[in-house]
């Protein structure tokens, strides 16, 4: 019930904005197509210092606190499918309470191991299960690997490349066919920008669409808004970081790589130019603003400021919570 209220309010906001272009066409607005799509809070800045239930629900409560009523969460940590698998009322619950609604967890695999499909399928049957029974939409699909010898990164061979394809068709058929639940591939900066673009290109976009993380695909060594104009027909979903190419990079990229996540705004990534091409074709799924560490004195001030930058810079509405 909390979630329908949720996207009533909205609905009405952006109807409220028609209506206001409908009466003055002459609006600084008027050039610009309404908004359609929703954007809310992701948790992982919380669940990376601390990937536990208990870290969600303090994550929902900052979220709560600067009235946004919309998150998603990094299952494959948190593990929600889990805990709350004879327990849904009691998460259902809790989330009506905060008044912050989870659409979708972010769950990395090994698509890439034949022997571990079996379980792999059992996972994503489990995880589908839960977002549906949560009333949520999507699985973000990441491609979790092992670290390669002497702690280097791993690094993904073609045939592990044809594999994960095969994989991730197969898993977003079980999730969409058998739950109801989009699987939308979230790639991150550690799998190379080629091997990013031949997945996109050689999977079925019934079954595998499209989690745009701008930051990751920054960091890659794409153009975010290219990329995501290029693969517009099947984008799901959409994560909205920024990256600074001068700070020193993570430890899991290996020694000597630049590059790091930093607040909206902070970075080179081009937001008002995705702002205005999410508007252009009507995209109505959901962006989650999202940072993978802060380096302020808080996280919430991270949050804070992130919100600040898409409703002040952008002109962007949040997803509010019910009230």
């Amino acid at each position: 019930m909390a979630s329908r209220i949720e996207r009533r309010q909205f609905l009405k906001a952006g109807a409220a904005t028609a209506l206001v272009l409908a009466i003055d066409p002459t609006s600084t607005f008027a050039a610009d197509p309404v908004q359609k799509f929703k954007i809310g809070m992701a948790a992982t800045t919380w669940l990376s210092a601390d990937p536990s239930i208990a870290t969600y629900w303090k994550a929902t409560e900052g979220i709560a606190a600067l009235d946004i009523g919309s998150t998603e969460a990094d299952n494959s940590k948190a593990a929600f499918d889990s805990a709350y698998a004879s327990k849904i009322d009691e998460f259902r619950e809790q989330s009506r309470k905060v008044g912050v609604q989870l659409e979708g967890v972010y769950q990395a695999l090994m698509l890439h191991e034949t022997n571990q499909l079996p379980a792999i399928k059992a996972k994503v049957n489990s995880v589908a299960g839960f977002l549906k029974a949560a009333g949520a939409e999507y699985i973000a699909l990441g491609w979790d690997v092992p670290w390669g010898p002497g702690r280097k990164p791993y690094v993904r061979t073609p045939a592990d490349v044809r594999q994960a394809i095969r994989t991730a068709d197969e898993i977003g058929r079980i999730s969409l066919e058998e739950h109801g639940i989009f699987m939308a591939l979230h790639a991150e900066r550690d799998i190379p920008k080629d091997i990013t673009l031949q997945i996109l290109d050689s999977t079925n976009p019934k079954y595998l669409r499209f989690c745009a993380d701008v930051g990751h695909l920054t960091a890659m060594g794409l153009d975010a808004l290219e990329t995501v104009k290029k693969y517009a027909s099947r984008l799901a979903a959409s994560h909205w970081k920024d990256f600074d190419p001068k700070l020193g990079g993570p430890s899991y990229m290996g020694p000597g790589t630049r590059g790091d996540f930093v607040e909206l705004g902070k970075g080179v990534v081009d937001f008002p130019g995705l702002a205005n091409f999410y508007r252009e074709i009507g995209f109505d799924g959901w962006v989650q603003l999202e940072l993978d560490h802060t380096r302020e004195a808080s996280i919430a001030i991270s949050a804070q400021k992130m919100k600040a930058f898409v409703t002040e810079e952008l002109k962007l509405q949040m997803f509010p919570r019910p009230h």
